[in-house]
């Protein structure tokens, strides 16, 4: 994120907001965020919010990854959040979003889903079914 610029502007268990200021470095050919950056902004939410989920000293890694870019990202500042949808003992599967604030306001650009692969860290102990069914109960209130 550092390339980018991008910091952590929201941060919740199983969700996470990543702002970056645009920048004319950017730009594709016609002007546009370019479609790398959008991605790049969904996949580092993505994987922080599973991490947000996990023990500490675990990691992740993206194993799919799938966005539908919905209408060219034109603004002063791009936000990627990631949204943890199902959290499993291997897997996470996260909602991920991108906008473009226009004039100060939001609009989506770009939504899609990532699958994360969960790396705990030796020693810790996995999450009991109990837990899954509480996150993800919290993850369900999140949406309203």
């Amino acid at each position: 994120m550092k390339l980018l610029g991008g910091r952590i502007s929201r941060l919740s268990h199983g969700l996470v907001e990543i702002t970056a200021n645009n920048r004319p470095s950017f730009s594709q050919q016609d002007g546009f965020v370019h479609a790398g950056i959008m991605a790049t902004l969904a996949d580092n939410a993505a994987g922080y919010a599973t991490l947000s989920t996990l023990p500490p000293g675990s990691r992740v890694l993206a194993v799919e990854f799938k966005l539908n870019f919905m209408r060219p990202a034109v603004g002063d500042m791009l936000r990627g959040r990631g949204r943890v949808r199902r959290l499993g003992r291997t897997l996470s599967l996260c909602e991920v979003e991108v906008e473009a604030r226009q004039n100060g306001k939001w609009i989506t650009c770009a939504w899609g889903s990532e699958t994360v692969y969960c790396i705990k860290q030796k020693g810790t102990q996995d999450i009991t079914s109990a837990d899954r069914r509480r996150e993800s109960h919290v993850s369900d209130e999140s949406r309203t």
